[in-house]
């Protein structure tokens, strides 16, 4: 069965418990419809900004900025009770419109679609079993001026085995994940996936655990070559095994400290192997059911990447979330800075259509991310929120053509400010 198929059952299936259920309850707006034990909550997003650098252009090469609006409808249906059967089902298909005068600009305009669901069985029980899908679709403008936008559609098919004996003082779990990786336009860089993961907690606190985790992956392109300049696909079976501490030190403080050693295991002359890392320290202020918190941390790992082999990556983050008068208003700021640097990248000249292609043999990224945002809840079924975000590459690197399309400078600062209302049943 296809993964669309396969939603489609499920909410066929959803919307036939909720006709069948003995008993319907129109709650509250903003607490949705209740029927039996399922809950079923429709609402919509409709919100505007503004986009300083639609193209990710260097400063030198002039930024294309436009305005853009976006209304997203969506569906969430879940059970209300635990039971031996849980299901969910989160749903919103999105569309983005650029307002511009200039084709390039008003070309990006295009669908957004994200859709998951699962069915749990006796998570309450010794034993369990889950299953899921997700599907996402995004829709972004290339990193030059073009009337084509890119879109990416990702399926992720997945199961999990638990077994956690009764008080849950030790769980184990064991999750295979299928994953199909689609571009439209950039049909090259399509791949397929299989993950393997095995998770193993001892509780030794109410809300404290040692954790130990394996992750086995099977990375398979649909071709190994490629049609831009010099650059290739490298099959790879990356293993990551790590072990550490993770929830609540006090009531108020809370710490993830894990680590461990990672292998990407590459068909190419190039592979890693080195340290992982994912470390953080979260205090919670205030009033403990707002959720406040102030938290830092930093993540050391590797990926695969289209331009090279891979890249391996330190990033340090930080950030800060806070209520007030009983979570109406929310307020959040969050940074980050990745450092990534690329190891198999195909260093040369190469003649393309129109041109040659020159592309240096080390290329690495200075990533600057930030976010500032305000959510508020006018009523329960409608709220309001404005955000800011930043997003910057400082790198100096560049891969210089002599086609029309000119030299792809990879450094760019890019402004996005977004006013966005909800209303939810």
């Amino acid at each position: 069965m296809s993964s669309r198929s396969w939603k489609l059952t499920v909410l066929t299936a959803a919307c036939w418990v909720l006709s069948m259920a003995p008993s319907t309850a129109w709650a509250d707006a903003g607490e949705g419809l209740h029927a039996g034990n399922l809950s079923l909550s429709p609402g919509v997003t409709l919100s505007g900004g503004f986009d300083s650098n639609v193209f990710y252009l260097a400063s030198q090469e002039g930024n294309v900025s436009s305005p853009w609006v976006k209304l997203v409808p969506f569906l969430k249906i879940e059970t209300l009770e635990s039971q031996f059967v849980n299901f969910n089902l989160n749903s919103q298909v999105g569309w983005q419109q650029y307002i511009s005068t200039l084709n390039d600009v008003s070309s990006q305009s295009g669908l957004t679609a994200d859709v998951g669901a699962s069915a749990a069985f006796n998570e309450s029980g010794a034993f369990s079993f889950r299953l899921e899908d997700q599907l996402t679709r995004t829709n972004e403008p290339p990193s030059e001026p073009s009337p084509v936008s890119y879109n990416r559609t990702l399926n992720r098919l997945g199961a999990t085995i638990g077994i956690h004996p009764g008080g849950k003082v030790f769980q184990h779990y064991l999750s295979y994940d299928w994953m199909l990786y689609r571009h439209d336009e950039l049909t090259d860089i399509n791949r397929m996936i299989h993950d393997f993961t095995l998770k193993n907690y001892w509780r030794f606190l109410p809300k404290t655990a040692v954790v130990l985790s394996g992750d086995y992956q099977l990375v398979r392109y649909d071709t190994l070559g490629r049609t831009a300049g010099g650059f290739t696909n490298a099959n790879s079976s990356p293993l990551r095994v790590t072990g550490g501490l993770t929830g609540l030190v006090t009531n108020r403080l809370a710490v993830r400290l894990v680590g461990g050693y990672g292998w990407a295991f590459y068909d190419a002359a190039d592979t890693f192997k080195g340290l992982l890392v994912n470390a953080e320290l979260q205090y919670m202020f205030g009033i403990l059911a707002e959720n406040n918190k102030l938290y830092l941390g930093y993540e050391r790992n590797f990926q695969d990447t289209s331009i090279a082999d891979f890249a391996s990556f330190h990033r340090p983050y930080a950030g800060y979330e806070q209520g007030f008068a009983n979570n109406r208003l929310r307020l959040s700021l969050k940074g980050e800075a990745i450092f990534r640097s690329y190891v198999g990248v195909p260093g040369g000249t190469y003649t393309v259509q129109n041109g040659t292609v020159t592309v240096p043999a080390n290329l690495s990224d200075a990533l600057i991310r930030g976010q500032a945002g305000v959510d508020f809840s006018i009523y329960k079924w409608w709220s309001i929120s404005l955000d800011y975000q930043l997003s910057s590459n400082l790198t100096n690197d560049r891969i210089t053509t002599t086609t029309p399309a000119g030299d792809v400078l990879r450094e760019y600062v890019r402004h996005n400010v977004t006013f966005g209302t909800t209303i939810r049943y």
